[in-house]
């Protein structure tokens, strides 16, 4: 039954993500064969057409991601795939309209046209895709629920307070996951709450123990989900040899070539400075804002640790009011924080407060991909709660990354902290060059910029020994945790 409802969810994600790619790809055909007709005969432009709109959209879907219906929130998928067809669109626009020119062929343009006919009919496909888009991702959405309802998870755990932190997560993927219990790895019947569930967590167990649940779970189909830490970071960076007949993990610390090092500086001078003139209308609109509602000073500048725990000070737009920009100990904003001006709530919300930053990395201060830069008085309290922390500083912060777009403001330190590692352990230019894509990819998201504060979630309570377990029918606890 269960590999046939997985080959049955198979069957209509690829289905439908088949359908949507195919009806993209008609929609942008279609408009531009009405001023363009040599494409509804096979010639070399038709041919070229098709080939750069498939190998795009191929190549954007590895940046952004696929039709990943029931592996991420509809919004996320809606946005991926809305970003992915329109790049691909301007991109074989692009091509076509090269394609089109011709000083010898009286039909043809005879130099390079953008605006014009093809344009509006472009505007146009735009249209139908992202209506096309909204439609199937919510049917695939609804049709992948229907076919795999909230499965039974467990929550293995050393404490209640870890397992509220798992909780406070799974309350977001309520469609993916009902958490009907928890229980304490050392509770002596752990291996049967496994069996009766189809999900296990396990959140904070010693390597021993969890060794043996995780291999237990494996043996009986269980999914297993393990919280990362240090070392997992570690050994994820890590290649299989087998040295003569016995396998091993290969794990070195390679870190950034100086070729690649030098390459990257060169994009950030480059990027920094084309943004800087591209942008400077819109960060003039937000300085006079800024000016007109609350007045001077209109940048806000703050000491911030980069590479090797060196000190520089970050220039952003300011968002709050005078007299909290001007206080010598800085705190992290938290929900409805009343320092936020007006005007700084929409600059927050749109990220356009921290163009200034730019500034930051054509000085060499900061990098365009990074590790989130921290403040000074958060430093020292996360490096003492995970002192893993400090590892960060192996690499220039940035003003994007892994942990700014995978994460939130209110991430927990230790999560900020395994992101930022993923991408220093990872690193190489062409996930700079994907991360700098998927940052687009944050406007999009409600809780991105969320600040620090209580939010309610369900948490069954830890269980410690046998015949305490709560029914699927009885109430769970309401907790409300300071994320």
């Amino acid at each position: 039954m269960r590999n046939r409802k997985r080959w049955l969810t198979r069957l209509v994600k690829y289905g439908l993500q088949g359908l949507l790619y195919m009806l993209m790809l008609l929609c942008f055909y279609g408009f531009q064969s009405i001023s363009n007709p040599q494409l509804l005969n096979l010639s070399r432009t038709s041919v070229t057409t098709v080939f750069a709109f498939a190998l795009t959209s191929m190549l954007l879907t590895v940046v952004y991601g696929g039709f990943d219906i029931g592996m991420r929130k509809k919004r996320t998928v809606l946005s991926s795939m809305c970003l992915n067809f329109v790049f691909t669109d301007v991109i074989t626009y692009l091509f076509l309209q090269i394609m089109n020119v011709n000083p010898n062929n009286p039909e043809a343009n005879k130099s390079l046209v953008l605006v014009g006919e093809d344009l509006l009919l472009l505007v146009m496909s735009l249209v139908l895709q992202m209506a096309l888009i909204v439609l199937i991702v919510t049917i695939g959405h609804k049709a992948y629920y229907r076919l795999n309802p909230p499965r039974r998870s467990l929550i293995v755990t050393s404490s209640q307070a870890l397992a509220d932190q798992v909780a406070s997560k799974l309350e977001i993927h309520k469609k993916r996951y009902r958490l009907c219990e928890v229980v304490h790895y050392q509770c002596p019947d752990v291996e049967e709450a496994i069996l009766k569930h189809e999900v296990v967590f396990l959140a904070g167990i010693p390597d021993t123990e969890e060794g043996h649940l995780a291999t237990f779970c494996f043996q009986n189909n269980k999914t297993i989900y393990l919280m990362a830490e240090l070392e997992d970071v570690i050994i994820s960076t890590s290649e299989s040899i087998v040295l003569d007949d016995m396998p091993f993990l290969h794990i070195r610390k390679m870190g950034p070539t100086l070729a690649q090092l030098l390459i990257k500086r060169a994009l950030d001078i480059l990027i920094s400075l084309c943004g800087l003139i591209v942008l400077s209308p819109v960060m003039l609109i937000a300085a006079i804002a800024i000016l007109v509602s609350d007045g001077c000073p209109i940048f806000f500048k703050q000491k911030r640790a980069t590479l090797n725990g060196k000190v520089f000070n970050i220039l952003k737009f300011r968002t709050m009011s005078i007299a909290a920009s001007k206080q010598t100990e800085h705190h992290s904003a938290t929900a409805d924080d009343d320092r936020i001006t007006p005007v700084g709530r929409l600059l927050r919300k749109t990220r356009i407060d921290e163009l200034p930053q730019l500034w930051n990395v054509l000085r060499g201060e900061m990098s365009i991909v990074g590790p989130r830069p921290e403040m000074l008085e958060n430093v020292d309290r996360y490096t003492q709660e995970v002192p893993e922390f400090h590892y960060r500083q192996r690499m220039k912060a940035g003003i994007t990354g892994l942990a700014q777009i995978e994460g939130k403001y209110n991430t927990s330190p230790k999560d900020k902290a395994m992101l930022d590692l993923l991408y220093i352990e990872q690193f190489s230019l062409a996930q700079d060059f994907k991360l700098m894509l998927r940052t687009l990819t944050v406007f999009f998201r409600r809780d991105s910029t969320e600040g620090f504060g209580e939010k309610t979630f369900t948490c069954p309570t830890m269980r410690v020994a046998p015949g305490c377990e709560l029914s699927d029918a009885e109430p769970q606890t309401d907790r409300a945790a300071a994320l």
